[in-house]
């Protein structure tokens, strides 16, 4: 049960941040970043949570980096410090 709640509050505050992402960059670089996220992230991590942490983390590098073309040029190992604030 405490698993299950923990998971919940994760998802849930990822979700609360409510696409701050959307402050600074368009919609469809949003889903850019994502999808691209998610194709390096997912060599590392797999598919599956990459997908769930590239979700969430895409809030925080674009509070970081608000102009998306210096967003593109971070590393797989930023992406994954970035998903590793999502954990």
């Amino acid at each position: 049960m405490a698993i299950i709640m923990i998971t919940l509050v994760t998802i849930i505050s990822c979700k609360t941040v409510g696409r701050i992402a959307a402050r600074y960059w368009l919609k469809r670089e949003i889903k850019e970043f994502v999808s691209n996220c998610e194709n390096k992230a997912g060599l590392v991590i797999g598919s599956e949570k990459a997908h769930q942490y590239c979700d969430c983390s895409v809030d925080l590098v674009a509070e970081q980096y608000h102009n998306y073309q210096d967003a593109k040029r971070i590393s797989v190992r930023e992406i994954i410090e970035f998903i590793n604030k999502c954990k």
